[in-house]
């Protein structure tokens, strides 16, 4: 997987250090994250998590706990994406290539960019309730509906291309395997 670059923007030596570790805490995490979110090639998905990061590096001082910040990033790239990702992407060789099978593939596919990335929050990185919905927009009970009704869409459209393996456990201990697999 292609890991984003760090911004070549000029910064005084007091706050590189800042930007180099914010850089290297939630960068390879959310290219990991814009990958499954928008089904693109890896370079795109890299250049998509890079943009997001370059805005998080602009509001450091506002983005100072770990976890809240890697939701604000996680929004953010939502955000981006769903302007320029088509809610019903093409599954890509990128994926695939990392091991996350056509089931899986198809089941992110069935899903809504707003659905994609509160099952990946959720599901996949385990992040807190409060951190999946700073992401998704939503709270409560609608946060509940919609991470619900993602993950039948999900298991329904994965089912339906006919899975080599039958599934054991929950979906979402399924889903995390195949994302770990993608994200090494």
């Amino acid at each position: 997987m292609q890991v984003i670059d760090a911004p070549t923007a000029p910064v005084s030596p007091d706050d590189a250090w800042e930007r180099s570790a914010f850089h290297e805490l939630h960068g390879r995490s959310l290219n990991g994250f814009a990958l499954l979110l928008t089904m693109e090639s890896a370079a795109v998905a890299a250049h998509r998590a890079g943009e997001s990061i370059d805005a998080g590096m602009a509001r450091l001082d506002e983005l100072r706990h770990p976890e809240r910040a890697a939701a604000w990033l996680r929004a953010d790239l939502l955000a981006r994406s769903r302007r320029r990702v088509a809610s019903q992407p093409r599954p890509n060789g990128d994926l695939a290539a990392l091991g996350v099978d056509a089931g899986v593939l198809a089941g992110l596919a069935a899903l809504t960019p707003r659905e994609r990335a509160a099952l990946i929050a959720a599901d996949i990185e385990r992040l807190d309730p409060r951190d999946v919905a700073t992401i998704a927009g939503r709270s409560g009970a609608r946060l509940d509906r919609l991470l619900v009704g993602a993950r039948r869409r999900y298991l329904v459209r994965y089912l339906a291309t006919g899975p080599e393996q039958t599934i054991r456990g929950t979906i979402s201990d399924h889903v995390a395997a195949t994302a770990r697999r993608a994200l090494r």
